[in-house]
C-alpha cells in the first residue's frame, strides 16, 4: 500500500511540477474571488423557479436590464435606489411592466412611493399583523390576515389605489395601476422572509399575488441591493490587476514567466545531428576503456563491445539487423548501397570479427580505426546534407 501511495504521489508531483498545471491553479483560485456564481440561491428564487417563472437575479455581475423583464421583484433592499434608477422603474411600469416593491429600509420605500405621490407614516407600536381590507378584493382566494411584524405603514387618503390589507387610511400592502404597468406594495420586509414563508397565511399570500402575474414571466429579482451599470461596484480585484501600472506589470511578468517555463530546454531552427558528448575525446575514451579492461585481462569483453556498438550504429543508420551473422550482415549492406568501393568497411567488420586473440596495441589500432570511420561517416553526412 506504501508503494502505491509513493507512486501516486511522484505522479501528482509530476503533474505539478509542469507550468500548464500551474497556471490552471492559479486561475482556479483567482476565479473564486471574482466569480458570484457559486452562492447559495435565495429561498424567493427558489420557489419562483418551481412556479415556472423565468427568474433572473440581479447582483453586481448581472445588474438589472429592465428592458428584458416582465416583472421587477424588489425584496427588503438596504440602500435607496439613485433618482436615476427611480426614474428606469417609473418607465417601466408606464410601459407596462409590474413591479413587486417589499419592505427594507424606511428611506428604501419612502424613495419609490414619492414618484406616485404616496407617503410613509410610522405606527407608535410594532404592526404584527394586517388583515384584508375588504372593499378591494383582488384575489379569488384572499387570506384574512398576515403576519406583516412593520414599524410603517402607507397613507392612503384620498389616494386612488386598492387596499389590500390594513386600514382605510394606512395600508400594509397596497396595489394601484401607473400608465399601462401595475404597482404592488408592501411595507413588511418580515411578509416574505424565510421566517415569514414559514406562516401559511403569508405562503398563500405570496402564491395569490403570484397567481396575478402573466404565464411564465420573466422576472428581474432584487434582493438586499438593486444594481444596475451605473450603480453596480467596482470589482476591487479587475480594477487593481488592470486599472493599475503595478497590475500590468504583473500580468506581464507572469505572462513572460509562464513563456519561459513552457518553452524552458526547447530548442528552435534545424535538427542536430544525434551526436553523443562526452567529457573526454573519443581517443581518451578509447585508451580509458582499454587500461580498465587490461587490468581484468579482458580484451575480449572490450572487443565485443566495440563490435557490438559499431554494429548497431550501421545496421540503424542503414536499416539492417544487427543481429545477423557477419556474412548476410554484408550482403544487406552490399544491398542497400553502403560498402565503399575499396572495402574498407568490409574489411573493418571482418577484422572485428576475427580479432579474438589479439594484443593490446592490436585492439587499440582497431578501435581507432573503428573511430575514424565513425568520424568520416558524419563528415560525410554533413557534406552531403
Amino acid at each position: 500500500m506504501s508503494i502505491q501511495t509513493n507512486i501516486l504521489t511522484m505522479k501528482i508531483r509530476h503533474m505539478l511540477s509542469k507550468p500548464i498545471f500551474t497556471l490552471l491553479i492559479v486561475i482556479l483560485i483567482l476565479s473564486q474571488f471574482s466569480c458570484d456564481s457559486l452562492e447559495e440561491r435565495s429561498l424567493i428564487f427558489s420557489i419562483l423557479r418551481k412556479m415556472k417563472f423565468r427568474v433572473t437575479e440581479i447582483t453586481p455581475y448581472t445588474p438589472a436590464e429592465l428592458k428584458r423583464y416582465d416583472v421587477l421583484f424588489i425584496n427588503n433592499l438596504y440602500q435607496p435606489l439613485l433618482e436615476s434608477e427611480i426614474e428606469a422603474v417609473n418607465n417601466f411600469v408606464v410601459d407596462g411592466g409590474i413591479l413587486i416593491a417589499c419592505g427594507g429600509k424606511y428611506e428604501v420605500i419612502e424613495g419609490i412611493l414619492t414618484s406616485y405621490n404616496l407617503e410613509l407614516r410610522m405606527t407608535q407600536n410594532m404592526l404584527r399583523k394586517s388583515r384584508r381590507y375588504q372593499d378591494n378584493p383582488i384575489f379569488v382566494n384572499p387570506v384574512d390576515e398576515i403576519l406583516v411584524e412593520t414599524d410603517y405603514v402607507v397613507r392612503t387618503e384620498n389616494q386612488d389605489i386598492a387596499v389590500l390589507y390594513g386600514s382605510e387610511n394606512a395600508a400594509t400592502v397596497l396595489s394601484f395601476r401607473h400608465g399601462e404597468g401595475r404597482v404592488y406594495l408592501t411595507t413588511s420586509s418580515y411578509l416574505f422572509s424565510w421566517l415569514g414563508m414559514n406562516h401559511a397565511p403569508n405562503a398563500m399570500f405570496f402564491y395569490n399575488l403570484m397567481s396575478t402575474l402573466p404565464n411564465r414571466a420573466r422576472i428581474g429579482l432584487a434582493q438586499s441591493m438593486y444594481f444596475t451599470d451605473e450603480s453596480k461596484p467596482l470589482n476591487a480585484f479587475v480594477e487593481l490587476v488592470f486599472k493599475t501600472p503595478g497590475g500590468l506589470a504583473a500580468v506581464y511578468v507572469c505572462l513572460i514567466l509562464y513563456i519561459f517555463l513552457t518553452l524552458r530546454g526547447r530548442r528552435f531552427g534545424k535538427p542536430m545531428d544525434i551526436v553523443e558528448s562526452h567529457r573526454r575525446t573519443s581517443t581518451e575514451y578509447i585508451h580509458a576503456m582499454t587500461t580498465l579492461y587490461q587490468k581484468g585481462n579482458t580484451r575480449t569483453d572490450i572487443l565485443m563491445h566495440i563490435r557490438h556498438q559499431f554494429r548497431t550504429e550501421i545496421g540503424l543508420r542503414w536499416r539492417v539487423d544487427a543481429t545477423l551473422n557477419t556474412s548476410a550482415f554484408l550482403e544487406e549492406l552490399r544491398n542497400k548501397g553502403a560498402l565503399d568501393e575499396d572495402d574498407t568497411l568490409t574489411v573493418l567488420i571482418q577484422d572485428l570479427d576475427r580479432a579474438e586473440n589479439r594484443t593490446d596495441r592490436q585492439l587499440l589500432d582497431i578501435a581507432k580505426r573503428v573511430e575514424e570511420y565513425r568520424l568520416q561517416s558524419r563528415t560525410k553526412i554533413k557534406i552531403e546534407g
